[in-house]
C-alpha cells in the first residue's frame, strides 16, 4: 500500500534488479523521514556521512538534510520507507533523539522489528482510509522506542571526505548570503572546477543544485506557515523572484502561491 500526502507518505518496495531502477532519487525536504533497510547492497548518504547498510538497519532522516541511497550491486533490494511532518507523532518526541543518531542496526527479535511487521501486515490487511489512520500511532511507538534505545547498535558513519565537511559547514552557516559559487570555491582556496567535482563525485549532485534545494525547501516552510512569496525569495537569498518562481516549479510541481498553509510557528534556520 502507498500513502502520500502533504504531511505522510508511506511505501513498502522491493527491487529484483535495483540496479535498472530510476526510483533512486538524492534530495532534501521539510519532513523526517525514516527508512527500514530489510534486504540489499547499498550505502546510505546523509549530508557528509556515509552508511553502509546491513539488514534490519533503521534510518533517520532529519529535515533539511540531503540525503540519497546508494546501490552497490544488482542483489535483491528490499526496504520500508515513511516520511512525516514531524507534528504527526510529537515535535518534542523527535527532539529526543540525539542529534548523532542516524542508522541504528535493530535486533531480528527486537520491538522495532516487530513494529514495522505489524506496518507491513495493516498495510496489506486494512483499507486505505484505516491503515492512513493507524500509521501515525505506530510511527509514534517507534520514536518512543527509539528516545530509551537509541544508543544500542549505532552504524557509525565513515566520513566522506575532510574537505567537504568544511564545504558543507561553510555552505549552511551562509546559505542565504552567497552570491555565487564562486564564494565558496573562493573561501577554500579552490577552483569552481574541482568544487563541482567533490560535490558530484561525494554527493551526486552539483553545488548550485545543493544550495538552490536547501533554499527552496526553507522558502517553502516560510511560506507553508504565512508569509508571502514576493516577501520570502530575496531573504532565501534569490536574486529574481522570476528565478525563485521558476525554481520552485521545477521542484515541487506546482507554484508558490499553491503551497497550503500549516499552523507551525516554530520556524528554525
Amino acid at each position: 500500500m502507498i500513502i502520500e500526502n502533504e504531511k505522510l507518505t508511506y511505501n513498502h518496495v522491493s527491487f529484483e534488479n535495483p540496479k535498472k531502477t530510476t526510483d533512486f532519487k538524492n534530495h532534501s525536504h521539510n519532513l523526517c523521514e525514516i527508512l527500514y533497510f530489510i534486504k540489499g547492497d547499498a550505502d546510505y548518504v546523509i549530508e557528509n556521512r556515509r552508511y553502509h547498510l546491513k539488514k534490519n538497519d533503521l534510518v533517520f532522516i532529519r529535515p533539511k538534510l540531503y540525503h540519497y541511497i546508494e546501490i552497490l550491486s544488482n542483489a535483491e533490494y528490499e526496504r520500508i520507507n515513511a516520511s512525516f511532518d514531524s507534528s504527526i507523532i510529537s515535535d518534542d518526541l523527535v527532539r529526543r533523539i540525539p542529534s548523532d543518531v542516524e542508522v541504528i542496526n535493530c535486533p531480528t527479535d527486537g520491538i522495532i522489528k516487530e513494529l514495522f511487521g505489524r506496518l507491513d501486515y495493516y498495510s496489506k490487511n486494512l483499507t486505505k482510509t484505516d491503515f492512513q489512520d493507524v500509521l501515525p500511532s505506530i510511527l509514534k511507538e517507534l520514536f518512543y522506542v527509539l528516545s530509551i534505545n537509541s544508543d544500542k547498535s549505532l552504524n557509525i558513519p565513515l566520513e566522506i571526505s575532510p574537505l567537504l565537511t568544511k564545504i558543507l559547514e561553510y555552505v549552511n552557516d551562509n546559505l542565504f548570503t552567497l552570491k555565487s559559487i564562486k564564494d565558496i570555491s573562493n573561501n577554500f582556496y579552490i577552483t569552481e572546477q574541482y568544487l563541482h567535482k567533490i560535490f558530484k563525485t561525494q554527493l551526486k549532485t552539483t553545488p548550485k543544485k545543493y544550495v538552490n534545494s536547501k533554499r527552496l525547501i526553507h522558502a517553502q516552510k516560510l511560506i507553508q506557515r504565512g508569509k508571502k512569496p514576493v516577501d520570502v525569495f530575496s531573504s532565501c537569498g534569490f536574486d529574481t523572484y522570476v528565478g525563485f518562481y521558476k525554481q520552485y516549479i521545477n521542484t515541487f510541481g506546482y507554484c508558490p502561491s499553491k503551497e497550503k498553509l500549516t499552523n507551525d510557528k516554530n520556524l528554525s534556520k
